[in-house]
């Protein structure tokens, strides 16, 4: 009752109370005491029905002293933020000075990123024209001329998968790859940089369990060693390439230089698209045979995540390799090796 109270009965000319009986004319939103509505049989302002009349309280409800200052809800992440906040202190979400529509805006449906008022993908902030841009900081209270990311809600998909499923299997910066897929997918491009890739090679599809990637990249790493493996061996005087002709080592070393820059950075361009286009399947897989809930959670998080066992076969498999091209160079092996580190010391 306290929408009413403190506002009058149009029959009675009394104040309403919090413990008073209201009902309300449905045509016109006026209020009554029950026994008020049932004396007169019908709302006092019928005659202005037609015209579209409808009752205004003459007197606001009243706030309790004790009451909380209202907080402000971020349209775009849902965080909870102090009241006069002008920006989320989550995502930094510029504010309206309207806090009814900001609660407007958080009850819109749909992925965060395509709800009516944000920019549109590969516009604005985003990475539209600097035009657009420009526009959309203009109308942002405050002159906030930032950027702020949009978030993922756990029932936001991408590719067809809820956000929950995604973070389930990815596991560790689940939140950052889900980023990188979300603006991959705005832009409609397949390439996007990786670091981890670029520096550690197999070394990061194997912690990922990209397994076909990962053996894929081993074996191209060891054919790009081939050549410095050769020169190990004639420098160590190797029975294994005695008599070979060896003149065309130097040049194609060269180009397997480049060859080996090359791949790097190929595997650094793609390996997030592998990543999602790998994830997605597996996720889709397991989606296809469980019913959302714990046991889905916990199959993709086994399915996925990250695997510390498979680095360490990878490091103990490549330190193999290695002895066995120690062995294999036999007892020049120490000539070998300081020519080689005289060759890296220039």
């Amino acid at each position: 009752m306290a929408l009413y109270t403190g506002n009058l009965c149009p029959v009675c000319n009394e104040a309403f109370t919090d413990t008073d009986d209201v009902v309300v004319c449905p045509d016109c939103g006026t209020p009554y005491h029950r026994a008020c509505w049932q004396k007169v049989g019908a709302c006092v302002h019928a005659d202005k029905h037609g015209a579209g009349f409808e009752w205004v309280p003459d007197k606001a409800p009243e706030t309790p002293a004790d009451a909380a200052p209202e907080e402000h809800i971020c349209p775009n992440c849902g965080a909870h933020n102090a009241a006069g906040a002008r920006f989320c202190d989550h995502c930094g979400t510029p504010f309206s000075a309207d806090p009814f529509q900001e609660r407007s805006a958080s009850s819109n449906s749909g992925p965060v990123y395509t709800r009516p008022g944000n920019p549109a993908p590969g516009s604005g902030t985003a990475g539209g024209s600097a035009a657009n841009g420009a526009a959309g900081a203009a109308q942002q209270p405050g002159g906030f001329t930032g950027v702020y990311r949009r978030e993922l809600r756990p029932d936001d998909t991408i590719d067809g998968i809820k956000a929950k499923d995604w973070a389930s299997y990815l596991g560790p910066s689940s939140l950052a790859y889900l980023a990188q897929f979300v603006h991959m997918d705005e832009l409609k491009r397949k390439t996007s940089v990786s670091f981890s890739a670029f520096f550690l090679g197999p070394l990061y599809f194997f912690y990922r369990k990209m397994w076909k990637e990962g053996v894929i990249f081993t074996l191209v790493s060891l054919v790009m060693m081939l050549p410095t493996v050769l020169a190990l061996f004639q420098a160590a005087g190797s029975p294994l390439v005695a008599g070979v002709n060896l003149d065309w080592l130097v040049p194609v070393s060269w180009a397997f230089v480049f060859l080996d820059w090359a791949q790097m950075v190929v595997r650094s361009l793609f390996a997030f698209y592998w990543y999602k286009k790998d994830a997605s399947r597996r996720i889709h897989d397991i989606c296809a045979r469980l019913p959302e809930g714990q046991e889905r959670s916990d199959a993709l998080a086994m399915r996925g995540g990250t695997s510390a066992a498979a680095v360490a076969i990878y490091l103990l498999a490549m330190l193999g390799v290695s002895l066995l091209i120690c062995w294999l160079m036999g007892s020049g092996r120490s000539l070998a090796l300081d020519a080689l580190m005289r060759a890296y010391a220039m």
